[in-house]
């Protein structure tokens, strides 16, 4: 009797282990889901995402507009001017680096201690899809850390956010800033079939301002999405092509937009060489605004959305038919939390 007894107990023990174990497994399955990125890969992430880090600048400056208490970590470092329009939460996070770029220095060891959820790559495909899908997938092997890629361009920003809502869980979120990215991206449509086409622009970041972007660049693509007419013609370099003075006499442009202070400075200044052309004249020299980051193009992310409506208010003033500060100041308290200040805008007159 006591043997039988025994080994009865022995039956209940073992299945209580093999329940366990299958509960076990199947709560670890729960905490889990798949998510398949915009290279088609199909990646487990946990259910429930805290921290996150970007690989990458774009991606950094996408991340810390829909939640930034899920940033455990930088690619690139914050400067004071930055932090001043971040919570204390962003501030001194671990840089780790980029994956990709002329200047990619990812910290893989450093990654792997801070040890977030999921690495986020946000941009454009780099190389062949087949290329980034093996980067990708030797990546997440080496740190062991789930990697994911959500492609984004100007166009199509709104559907950006939605991706990203639907990999941290929050579709609301995704979806409030998806629907003014959405909006800004169907302005620009609008008032370029509407204006487009009549106004010239000469661009320059150059710190004399004599590099030109030319057509087709995606650093003058705001310029352009909104129907400004780009004079120097897309034969020319897609880096930086140095211009003489001669030959933007020759272009006459009607607007003429600078990123940089000192070549804004040094086109504007009275006796300048600048002052015969006609933009000059007229008054029509513009610097393009930087609050947190250029609106134009320097990353070119999101923070080209509040550059659609500058642009179109550059080119067509009135005809424009919008009030640039109002979208300034519910663009900056949406994507940031941020409430902008006439000491922001002041130097951009807006």
């Amino acid at each position: 009797m006591k043997k039988i007894t025994f080994i009865f107990l022995v039956l209940i023990l073992a299945l209580g282990s093999l329940w366990a174990q299958g509960a076990a497994e199947a709560a670890a399955a729960e905490a889990t889901v798949q998510f398949t990125d915009d290279l088609g890969r199909t990646v487990t992430v946990p259910a429930a995402i805290d921290s996150i880090c970007p690989s990458g600048s774009m991606a950094q400056v996408i991340l810390l507009t829909f939640d930034q208490s899920l940033i455990s970590g930088l690619t690139t470092d914050m400067s004071a001017q930055e932090e001043a329009y971040y919570p204390d939460i962003t501030h001194g996070l671990p840089v780790l680096g980029t994956f990709y770029g002329k200047k990619a220095n990812l910290n893989k060891e450093a990654l792997i201690v801070v040890s977030p959820d999921v690495v986020v790559d946000i941009g454009e495909i780099k190389g062949s899809t087949d290329e980034m899908i093996s980067d990708l997938d030797v990546l997440q092997e080496q740190i062991g850390i789930p990697v994911v890629f959500i492609e984004s361009y100007l166009a199509d920003s709104g559907s950006t956010y939605r991706r990203l809502g639907q990999l941290l869980g929050d579709e609301e979120r995704g979806e409030e800033l998806a629907a003014w990215a959405d909006e800004a991206v169907a302005y620009a449509d609008s008032v370029r079939a509407e204006l487009g086409g009549e106004v010239t622009f000469y661009y320059s970041s150059a710190i004399d301002g004599l590099e030109a972007i030319p057509q087709g660049n995606f650093h003058g693509e705001v310029l352009e999405a909104v129907g400004g007419v780009n004079v120097c013609p897309s034969t020319f370099s897609s880096g930086g092509n140095a211009m003489s003075l001669e030959q933007i006499f020759i272009w006459d442009p009607d607007v003429i937009i600078l990123s940089s202070p000192e070549a804004y400075a040094s086109v504007t200044a009275e006796g300048s060489l600048w002052q015969s052309l006609s933009a000059v004249r007229e008054g029509r020299v513009y610097l393009v605004p930087a609050v947190i980051n250029n609106w134009i193009d320097s990353p070119p992310s999101i923070n080209r959305l509040i550059g659609i409506y500058w642009a179109a208010e550059t080119f067509y003033g009135e005809e424009a038919g919008i009030d640039l500060r109002a979208e300034a100041d519910e663009f900056y308290q949406l994507f940031y939390g941020y409430t902008l200040t006439d000491a922001d805008t002041a130097a951009y007159g807006i």
